[in-house]
């Protein structure tokens, strides 16, 4: 809710200092927490991206909505809900199916992980979808939802969380659509309006790219939107509690 939203947490650090030991514990944290009452996500049955069901309420309600629910209510439907909303349930929001769900890595639910593979070869869909080939026939043009796959790592995590290995080593054209997901929670696809998504992105990366990132002028928007938090190294015991002692020194400091 600031006026600087920052949705990326950044490690960096050299190899073998526990980066992705700690995004996959947290991934796994936010696993069991969905199962815990306190943690409960429900979202509209029939939609492929966990959306909120808060989501389908009309703009012109949801101001005395939110003060008789006491919560903010954001975002909007995607294309593909949209559709269903108006063709299947008459644009009668109240009638959409809601179910709970758990998140889990393994079934792409809630939580999603991308791997960096060779610049010219990767494609922008693993990240926020892409055309079904086979039902743009049946439904005559690309730009109809249905013939949409919401299946790339930044839709199925709609609602959870992201772990983006390597993120620097990506072409800029994966770091722009980041950067339009941190700036407006927005995914932006071809032939589609902005798709709304609430996620949180868990990157890592080394010293070496992290330090030719910064010096990227025409990044310099995405380096606002990133919490950065070095993840060093210690062959020693007694270094290691050295940095915790300063932590808990500085968490004094602020309080």
């Amino acid at each position: 809710g600031s006026e600087v939203s920052r949705r990326i947490l950044l490690m960096y650090g050299p190899t073998s200092s526990g980066k992705s030991q700690l995004a996959i514990l947290l991934k796994r944290g936010l696993e069991d927490f969905t199962k815990t009452k306190e943690g409960a996500v429900y979202a509209l049955s029939e939609s492929p991206m966990n959306e909120d069901p808060l989501c389908a309420i009309p703009r012109s309600m949801r101001d005395d909505l939110s003060k008789y629910l006491g919560v903010d209510i954001q975002g909007e439907l995607s294309p593909y809900m949209a559709m269903v909303l108006e063709d299947k349930y008459d644009g009668n929001f109240m009638e959409l199916p809601v179910k709970r769900v758990l998140f889990d890595e393994r079934s792409r639910l809630g939580i999603g992980t991308f791997v960096p593979s060779d610049k010219k070869s990767q494609d922008i869909s693993e990240l926020v979808g892409s055309l079904d080939i086979s039902k743009i026939g049946t439904y005559g043009v690309e730009s109809d939802p249905r013939a949409y796959r919401f299946d790339g790592e930044l839709n199925i995590a709609n609602r959870g969380m992201m772990e983006f290995v390597e993120m620097l080593k990506v072409d800029q054209k994966f770091l722009y659509v980041l950067l339009t997901l941190a700036q407006e929670k927005n995914i932006k696809t071809g032939r589609f309006p902005l798709i709304y998504a609430d996620e949180f992105i868990v990157a890592h990366t080394n010293e070496t790219e992290y330090r030719k990132f910064l010096a990227n002028k025409e990044m310099e928007a995405l380096h606002d939107r990133i919490i950065v938090v070095k993840v060093p190294y210690n062959l020693k015991v007694s270094e290691e509690v050295k940095i915790y002692e300063k932590l808990i020194n500085q968490c004094k400091l602020r309080n």
